[in-house]
């Protein structure tokens, strides 16, 4: 395999995407499309028990994500969903910061914000079981 072309498939790799097919000059990868968390808390609003399992049944049967490497003069051409692939790139540095901000000023100070949401959360959908159920 060229150089260029291992480079970038092991940083798809370290993104979580699995190589299905490899030689020389190509690659294909695997991975999957980020799971939409608010959808899957609406659709559990909407259909109690049964809307979140049939959410995460949808999900797993369409979120499969496919893309093809191959080296044109020495450079990698990527095909398919490429999109995800700079989507994941964006994340990783939020993702470098928010580890960055947790190290320097630990965990409680920089996850607040998302801790208080998720017990608000959680709280209304006590209160709304509690209440109409």
């Amino acid at each position: 395999m060229e150089a260029v072309l291992s480079q970038s498939v092991d940083e798809l790799v370290s993104n979580g995407w699995e190589p299905v097919t490899t030689t020389e000059t190509t690659a294909s990868l695997e991975g999957r499309r980020p799971f939409a968390w608010w959808l899957f808390l609406i659709v559990i609003f909407l259909f109690p028990l049964f809307g979140g399992l049939l959410y995460l049944v949808f999900w797993l049967a369409t979120s499969k994500a496919t893309v093809f490497l191959h080296v044109e003069q020495g450079k990698i051409v990527i095909a398919g969903d490429e999109w995800l692939i700079r989507h994941q790139e964006a994340q990783r540095e939020a993702y470098g910061e928010k580890q960055r901000q947790i190290k320097e000023q630990g965990f409680l100070k920089a996850m607040w914000p998302q801790l208080l949401v998720s017990l608000a959360l959680l709280g209304m959908w006590i209160y709304i079981v509690k209440t109409y159920w």
